[in-house]
């Protein structure tokens, strides 16, 4: 907003944070400056840092008059929303007003990011009594009567009275934690309340989740169980907790096994004619039996594996003969749950019996996330100077696009100049890391079903801009590179070639529907910048499964070889596979951050076609089949565990 008197005005911005302070040049006589100053502020407390804020003031300085400037409008970033660097864009805030009375207009640009980078130093920050500081605040009236006038204060008196208050408040809080509360909160700023202290909260609530159908037959109803879980009893819907503290593994019933890790071996006998042998370890329980990886020619291996028996099936470590032999083996046995930290890397009896050790990545849980995705905008211009072979007749081009498996293309357009115009736009879908490149390339219809390539161009992904706002994205021209090779001599005599008016950008301010809409589990933007402080977390514990339908043949009898999936938002868990089990157990625990009560959590229950079916055989390019139709709740539904 102007506020020279002249119809412009002359702005700087300072930024506050975390107890410092800096302040950017002054552009002369400019309503919309552009700076591209950085200034890197000192972290004092990281884990702190969700409980603080960026500030940014702009501010009219008027250098006629010493020290004197006027208020354009603030900007406050929450610590929430800092992201990494590799995911800072650039985003222009709103301005916004100091109170009732002021008048604000404009936005203000910022990339903010956070870096652990050891070569990056944090700037020095202004001086806590620099010149435009040292004169006392103005009195309420004073300051109310500038805000509706819009004149300046002649020594910018409200931005001092701010400055002050950083330094008194901090010194205020520091002394309520320490026991001693500030003599007066009602004569600081409304913004620098500090919170009373709430009282503790009390457990969450547990939901009781009842049968959307009455009328159900009982065997497809939903049926309460009480099974005696790692954190309590579930009772009437409710956990009645142990006297324990809660774990990883309170939702599920404990699990004991049997661990041996194969750590190592040592002075190993010579077992061939050339003096080396290729060892390996094989662990046997009955009809279970695990192996380790071979060495070659390797007398003190190192395996480090580790192995989880049941542990009602106990055994005894012993050689064919019951004599020992040359060499020593170490082995680490203990008993423990699947709360143990060896539990995720385990081979586990069951889901090694009826198949090679290299099936063992198929049978294990597994946490993994689903890419971020982005729109990606193209906006499809114009063209200049196309070059066709026919010159009998006018061009009727248009352009091909192709993101990975994704085509678009514009509208045939009959280029009488030679410079087609399409502004079209064509809108695909991108996914993190942004290995696929954007393909382009102008085509002349030059017959029914035969199109000619007049040139192409090729764009990576990482160089297009990406936007969390709805920003003015600026058209660039590609050159376009001729299809076929010609001859050296001929592209130098061309001194200009084919070019093409775009405008793209990697669109982050929406959420990308990546599923059906009755099942979504996530509406948050892609950029993180936009995204709300979760509401609570989601715990979930897979106990397990009874009845389940045979879903291939083992040996001439029915088999299923079951293992869980659970969706919410963009994080996916798979527990471990049970063999040939109707009633397998998992008692696996999941979490969840939430960050919208309106969402999904999604279950389904799959058979794992890479064990093979008709004897055991191996089927790795089978399918896995769905034992139960995937469904989802609402997480209105569930009770969700406050943080």
């Amino acid at each position: 907003m102007p506020k020279d008197g002249q119809g412009s005005a002359s702005a700087c911005v300072e930024l506050t944070f975390d107890g410092q302070r800096f302040r950017t040049t002054v552009k002369d006589k400019d309503l919309n400056p552009v700076w591209n100053e950085c200034f890197y502020f000192n972290v004092s407390d990281p884990s702190n840092l969700p409980e603080l804020a960026l500030e940014a003031y702009v501010y009219n300085v008027n250098k006629s008059i010493d020290g004197s400037r006027s208020f354009l409008g603030k900007v406050r970033i929450a610590g929430t929303s800092f992201v990494p660097y590799p995911d800072a864009v650039v985003m222009h805030y709103p301005l916004e007003k100091r109170g009732m009375f002021s008048r604000v207009k404009g936005e203000l640009g910022l990339k903010v990011y956070i870096t652990d980078d050891p070569s990056i130093k944090s700037s020095n920050p202004l001086p806590a009594m620099d010149p435009v500081s040292n004169i006392p605040p103005p009195t309420a009236a004073e300051q109310i009567a500038a805000d509706i006038t819009g004149t300046n204060l002649n020594t910018s008196q409200e931005h001092r009275a701010e400055v002050k208050t950083l330094h008194t408040i901090a010194k205020e809080v520091h002394h309520q934690h320490h026991g001693h509360p500030p003599a007066s909160f009602a004569e600081q700023p409304s913004k620098y309340v500090v919170n009373q202290m709430k009282p503790e909260s009390q457990p969450p609530k547990m939901v009781r989740m009842y049968s959307a159908a009455s009328q159900q037959p009982m065997d497809y109803a939903i049926k309460e169980t009480r099974p005696l879980l790692g954190g309590g009893q579930v009772v009437g819907g409710r956990v009645i907790r142990a006297e324990r503290h809660a774990s990883t593994y309170d939702l599920v019933e404990r699990m004991h096994y049997l661990f041996v890790r194969v750590v190592k071996a040592r002075e190993l006998p010579d077992k061939d004619i050339t003096g080396s042998l290729d060892p390996f370890v094989e662990v046997r329980i009955g009809n279970y039996r695990g192996i380790t990886k071979h060495f070659e020619k390797q007398k003190n291996p190192e395996w480090n594996a580790v192995f989880a028996f049941s542990r009602d099936q106990w055994y005894r470590l012993v050689d064919k003969t019951g004599n020992k032999s040359k060499g020593e083996l170490m082995l680490a046995v203990w008993i423990g749950t699947q709360a143990d930290e060896a539990f995720p890397d385990a081979w586990h009896s069951d889901a090694a019996t009826l198949v090679d050790p290299s099936a063992a990545i198929h049978m294990k849980s597994k946490v993994y996330h689903a890419p971020r995705l982005w729109y990606l905008r193209v906006n499809i211009i114009e063209a200049q100077d196309i070059a066709i072979t026919d010159k009998t007749r006018y061009p009727d081009v248009f352009v091909r696009v192709q993101v990975g498996h994704q085509l678009g293309r514009t509208k045939p357009v009959q280029a009488r100049n030679l410079n087609p115009f399409w502004n079209e736009d064509l809108m695909f879908v991108a996914a993190e890391p942004f290995e696929d490149h954007l393909i382009l390339s102008l085509e002349d219809r030059v017959g029914p079903n035969k199109d000619e390539v007049l040139g192409r161009v090729i764009i990576p992904l990482t160089m297009i801009d990406r936007r969390a706002d709805d920003r003015i994205i600026h058209g660039k021209w590609f050159n376009l590179e001729k299809p076929v090779l010609v001859d050296v001599d001929q592209l130098k005599k061309e001194k200009f070639s084919t070019r093409l008016h775009l405008r793209l950008c990697l669109d982050g301010g929406y959420h990308v529907l990546d599923e059906s809409t009755n099942y979504s589990s996530d509406l948050r933007p892609t950029a993180k910048q936009l995204w709300k402080p979760s509401i609570g977390l989601l715990e979930l514990g897979i106990l397990g499964a009874q009845g389940i339908v045979p879903m291939k043949t083992r040996d001439g009898k029915g088999s299923s070889d079951t293992y869980c999936v659970a969706k919410y938002g963009s994080k996916w868990v798979r527990t471990c596979t049970i063999v040939n089990n109707p009633n397998p157990k998992f008692n696996e625990q999941y979490t969840w951050e939430v960050y919208d009560p309106a969402t999904v959590l999604t279950i389904g229950a799959f058979d794992n076609g890479q064990l093979g079916e008709k004897g055991g055989e191996k089927a790795s390019s089978c399918k896995d089949a769905k034992i139960g139709k995937g469904f989802g709740t609402t997480v209105t539904d569930l009770a969700i565990l406050h943080t």
